[in-house]
């Protein structure tokens, strides 16, 4: 005899009445679902190292070169600026472009030089590219991803310094999320980034495809976009992240304005 019905019928055999007793809980609590659980933590899937293998590059080579580099200059006619510059520039460097599309960063790599685009990670929102394995290993495979957290921890920055210094170059967006093709909302940690690490700063600005491919929206409409990489910038030694962040902003400005590369 379990003990709770037990305690139960000597009530009864004592006569307190049935009627008296207070009602029974249930067997079985049903569980609603509110929201996200907030003690659980790490929901998003961890960096996927195995996908910056030899053998994962060469095949990541060629799914780019035969389907997505065609697709993207297809769709958006890209007209690429600076790029032949870029073979001056001391690698590893931090890549910093403006971000209006998801369009944005195939048109990157594929204007990048091969033995740049070889060595570029690109940094991924981490809540979006890596809830699940299947995307993790997409974005991975595509366009070679690690997971970018967009909080105001520092993990992003760190996972983003070890891939410096193993010599990769590192593709951050300094707006952390798509605009509407303006450029505001720059944050300091691509500067942080440079300072830490003693890595050089190239801007990028990217126009025009925001009316390909708006925010939230897909693919809308075929157009023309513009990509140019700006001369590289490095940090000065009394500089703090948001000058440097300051004249990094500066630099994409001018870039969209079409202005001579100093």
């Amino acid at each position: 005899m379990r003990f709770a019905t037990g305690g139960r019928t000597l009530e009864r055999l004592a006569g307190s009445g049935g009627g008296d007793l207070e009602p029974r809980p249930p067997s079985r609590w049903r569980t609603v679902r509110a929201g996200p659980n907030p003690w659980r933590g790490g929901d998003e899937v961890a960096d996927q190292e195995w996908l910056r293998s030899p053998a994962a590059g060469i095949l990541r080579e060629g799914l780019q070169q035969t389907l997505l580099f065609p697709v993207a200059r297809a769709i958006a006619r890209p007209r690429v600026f600076g790029a032949e510059d870029l073979m001056q520039v001391p690698q590893p460097a931090v890549i910093a472009p403006n971000h209006a599309s998801d369009i944005d960063t195939p048109l990157i790599l594929a204007a990048l030089p091969r033995s740049w685009r070889n060595r570029t990670v690109v940094g991924a929102a981490a809540d979006r590219f890596y809830r699940r394995r299947a995307y993790a290993i997409t974005s991975g495979l595509w366009i070679n991803t690690f997971p970018f957290g967009r909080g105001s921890d520092l993990r992003g920055l760190a996972d983003a310094a070890e891939l410096l210094r193993d010599g990769h170059n590192v593709l951050l967006y300094p707006q952390a999320t798509r605009s509407a093709g303006q450029v505001d909302g720059f944050r300091s940690g691509v500067a942080r980034l440079c300072l830490a690490t003693g890595a050089p700063l190239v801007p990028v600005h990217v126009a025009g495809t925001a009316l390909i491919m708006p925010a939230s929206r897909g693919l809308t409409q075929r157009g023309r976009a513009t990509v140019r990489f700006g001369r590289p910038l490095f940090a000065g030694p009394d500089e703090t992240p948001d000058e440097l962040m300051v004249r990094a902003r500066a630099a994409i400005t001018e870039l969209g304005a079409g202005r001579p590369r100093r």
